[in-house]
């Protein structure tokens, strides 16, 4: 089972993960070709779904570390399993911990999944934290508009989507397919309703004509459709 030693997990062999597969963890579980196996102590304390999840039956007096027969955890991806047991190991434990955007990222949808509210509320302060940066790229405002969908949340939707229009650089067409189809006529609206002037000095919403992508939602007349997530 560990003849494979490649740290990319969704390919090979089932394996032991290289950094959370812990002599004297108690729970066993796999993601995606990924073993993990830690101490549920911590799961539990910070997820009631993840609590009942690892619960010893009642018959038996012996932790889940039967290795024939992980709990097999499905839909959720190691890189996202990574993050969080990456909060609960520490190899600092003095160091302020500060996650790093891709951790954060892979981290939300395994917080909101088993209901984690604390760690979600936190990590998604950190997101939206970042993405107001004058000098955030392209490519977080894609992870926030798919982390958006995930978690229901459309203000942060919006707000990503017209940040991203305000910028110059275009959307590719693999951004387009992250981000699905309404996302990227939200954007190419708001695009378009930017004038040429401000366009090519890449400062939008400052002349009148542009003012008016300061106003709520309800005001440019963009219909949200029921599987707007889609």
């Amino acid at each position: 089972m560990d003849g494979d030693n490649s740290l990319d997990y969704p390919q090979g062999e089932v394996r032991h993960h290289h950094k959370f597969y812990l002599a004297t963890g108690d729970v066993l579980f796999q993601v995606e070709k990924a073993l993990f196996k830690i101490h549920r102590h911590f799961l539990a304390q910070y997820s009631p779904v993840l609590e009942g999840l690892f619960e010893l039956p009642s018959e038996q007096n012996t932790p889940f570390v039967r290795e024939e027969q992980p709990i097999s955890i499905q839909g959720d991806s190691y890189r996202g399993w990574e993050a969080l047991l990456a909060l609960f190991y520490r190899e600092n434990h003095v160091e302020a911990q500060m996650i790093p955007w891709d951790d954060a990222i892979a981290l939300i949808p395994i917080a909101h999944k088993y209901c984690m509210q604390a760690l979600e509320i936190s990590t998604l302060k950190r997101i939206k934290t970042e993405m107001r940066r004058p000098e955030a790229s392209k490519e977080k405002f894609v992870d926030v508009i798919r982390i958006s969908k995930l978690l229901d949340l459309f203000s942060l939707f919006f707000e990503a989507a017209s940040r991203l229009a305000d910028r110059a650089d275009k959307l590719s067409y693999e951004d387009a397919q992250k981000i699905g189809l309404f996302a990227f006529y939200v954007i190419t609206g708001f695009s378009s309703r930017v004038c040429q002037a401000c366009r090519e000095l890449n400062i939008p919403r400052v002349c009148s004509g542009c003012k008016k992508l300061s106003r709520p939602i309800g005001l440019y007349n963009i219909e949200i459709p029921a599987d707007w997530r889609i």
